[in-house]
């Protein structure tokens, strides 16, 4: 653009470039899935993702699958929670939104898992569970770099943000934490549903902002049951007892390659 136009007009013009180029990648993809298919892009995702997932509905095989799709996505640097929020909200928000229903009108919740189950149980401290490996690095780690990650980490891990970890350790195509990355929330899901099954833990049944602290978020999210609480503690032990081997191995494999 010549001099004479104003710098935040030229920007705007060069976006164009590039978004027109994506636009039409998009389009030729589009128009070949529909050549090739007869269906849409966004309905092929539909029947080869949503659908099956859908079937599975509201049992522990088809959680484990929606997050460790969710977790993998993660892995290779995009927002997994993102990525399959329209399949979880889906699935998972009428059945809470019956719990809270019951709930008002003096009944007993019968859906164990719900949307703000998951939150409760496999969300907290932000997406893997990462609360427990900040833990863990606070209460094993020798390494200075880490131990200042897990500080700064701690008080947005807290209200469940932890993109500090994900992208300062970093979680994205770490081949060792990255394991328990991927596993810890299906684990700590399953643990709180076995809780919840033997009455242990209430039926979560209260809508909860999703950056609630973990603890005050299980007290609330179970009518201001104590237990809920409780449960959401015993969690957090959980994912630090996951964690923290993978750490220490991890610290063996970056004071190897220091070495070197």
């Amino acid at each position: 653009m010549p001099e004479q136009v104003p710098p935040g007009v030229a920007r705007a013009f060069e976006v164009l470039v590039p978004a027109t180029i994506t636009l039409v990648i998009i389009s030729c993809i589009g128009l070949a899935c529909y050549n090739l298919t007869g269906l849409y892009l966004n309905d092929v995702i539909k029947n080869s993702i949503q659908g099956p997932l859908g079937a599975v509905g509201a049992t522990i095989p088809g959680i484990t699958v929606i997050y460790i799709l969710i977790m993998l996505f993660w892995l290779v640097g995009i927002h997994g929670n993102n990525m399959l929020s329209a399949v979880k909200e889906a699935l998972f928000t009428p059945l809470a939104l019956e719990n809270m229903e019951t709930y008002s009108k003096g009944g007993k919740p019968k859906n164990i898992i719900n949307m703000w189950f998951l939150q409760m149980s496999g969300e907290f401290g932000g997406s893997g569970v990462t609360i427990g490996l900040v833990i863990a690095i606070l209460i094993f780690s020798k390494r200075e770099d880490n131990r200042a990650i897990a500080t700064l980490s701690i008080v947005p891990g807290l209200f469940n943000i932890n993109e500090t970890v994900t992208f300062g350790i970093p979680m994205v195509l770490n081949p060792i934490l990255g394991i328990p990355f991927v596993i810890t929330a299906n684990i700590t899901i399953l643990v709180a549903y076995v809780l919840t099954v033997i009455g242990f833990c209430p039926v979560v049944c209260i809508s909860v902002p999703w950056t609630c602290p973990p603890i005050l978020f299980g007290f609330l999210a179970t009518g201001a049951n104590i237990m809920g609480a409780v449960t959401q503690a015993i969690l957090i032990v959980v994912s630090t007892v996951i964690y923290t081997p993978f750490l220490l191995a991890y610290e063996k494999y970056q004071n190897k390659q220091a070495a070197e």
